[in-house]
């Protein structure tokens, strides 16, 4: 039973309520993987740590968490001005980057469809002004009370973050271990200097016991480390099978598990190296917008409206998400945007210069491109 323990030790708990976060005597089936020593849960969540180890979950991580992060986010009063009276979201932990904060966060919402902060300071008529994103598997949600590390906190000390879409460790788990059963097998082909085969007792020599057999294939392995071929004796001979790695096409089926991935975290297969299609300069522009639309506006939403809760911003103010930097394309397009939505008001001279990351023209510079009057011709 001691394979059995091992594998219960290496279950997570998942630690908040509607299979958001860790809950408590839950049965988890198990299965095991013939001709692999890893065992993996059946139809159960995937650990974070052996998800990111596939590459096609990193990228997409990086792809919706690493965008989203670094978008500025404003408070807005109820005229739309940017007006922001706590001071909240300018710097949301003093001791770390916002955009490190809001990264951790949105990892939680793709990873485990919750994130949470703890308030850690309050300001004005007790709104939060500083807090500390908690990672998901230091809060335990019991009794309709939160636990930090063990410790209750108080409801207005925690900010939970839900996200719309279920979590991906959960729904993704059986297209991610895919991918890592494929990355292990490629590895071992990757390894073995020669092609899949195995060993026969030679003609008229005596079959070994099992154990004997297990000392003369540690022998193997040792010396083939050292050269391209190990010396195996008189008593066996080496037989190749009728196929190889190559034969085995790996790389196809690899390609499809990374496609399976693409699907659930709602990325773009060519984000992630795959290639379905033939793609034009017009139709990759819309690849943004087809992002933002479909994929990332979600977990916006969710920060959006829970920031703009009333325990965390007064009534008639919002949090909201600035998508400018992200959706500007190129310096042709920008130029021709803004001529098209400043006479119409869409855009201020002002607000030009502040997406193009220029400092405010001078009062020279003001009175040089004001237009000038219309000379009158004498008769």
């Amino acid at each position: 039973m001691g394979w059995l323990q091992g594998l219960l030790g290496r279950a997570e708990v998942d630690f908040s309520q509607n299979g958001h976060g860790p809950q408590f005597g839950v049965e988890v089936p198990f299965e095991i993987v013939q001709g692999d020593r890893l065992a993996a849960f059946s139809g159960g969540r995937i650990s974070r740590r052996d998800a990111l180890e596939v590459p096609a979950v990193l990228r997409s991580r990086n792809l919706i968490a690493g965008t989203l992060a670094r978008l500025p986010i404003h408070i807005r009063d109820r005229f739309r001005e940017e007006n922001d009276p706590t001071g909240f979201l300018a710097q949301v932990d003093p001791d770390v980057a916002n955009v490190v904060t809001f990264a951790n966060t949105y990892e939680d919402l793709f990873f485990e469809s919750v994130a949470w902060w703890k308030v850690t300071a309050f300001g004005w008529k007790s709104y939060p002004i500083n807090a500390v994103h908690v990672p998901v598997n230091q809060v335990m949600v019991s009794a309709g009370r939160v636990y930090v590390d063990g410790m209750p906190v108080a409801d207005d000390e925690v900010i939970r973050f839900d996200s719309p879409n279920p979590p991906l460790l959960v729904h993704a788990a059986r297209a991610i271990r895919t991918c890592l059963l494929l990355d292990k097998t490629a590895a071992l082909y990757a390894d073995s200097p020669m092609p899949l085969g195995h060993f026969s007792p030679r003609e008229g020599a005596a079959d070994l016991d099992e154990e004997q057999i297990q000392v003369l294939l540690d022998k193997w392995e040792q010396a083939r480390k050292q050269r391209a071929w190990g010396y195996v004796g008189a008593a066996w001979e080496a037989k190749k099978l009728q196929f190889d790695a190559e034969q085995i096409q790996l790389a196809e089926q690899r390609q499809h598990a990374v496609l399976e991935i693409a699907r659930a975290a709602g990325v773009d297969p060519e984000d992630l190296g795959v290639s379905t299609t033939s793609r034009t300069y017009q139709n990759s522009e819309q690849r943004r917008q087809d992002l933002l639309d479909f994929t990332l506006a979600t977990y916006v939403a969710a920060v959006e409206q829970r920031l703009s809760m009333k325990d965390v911003l007064p009534r008639g103010y919002t949090a909201k998400v600035s998508f400018d930097g992200f959706l500007r394309s190129d310096t042709k397009t920008r130029m021709q945007t803004y001529a098209i939505g400043k006479p119409i008001g869409a855009y201020t001279t002002e607000r030009i210069r502040e997406l193009e990351d220029e400092p405010p023209l001078t009062p020279q510079e003001q009175a040089e491109l004001a237009p000038q009057p219309m000379e009158t011709i004498d008769e």
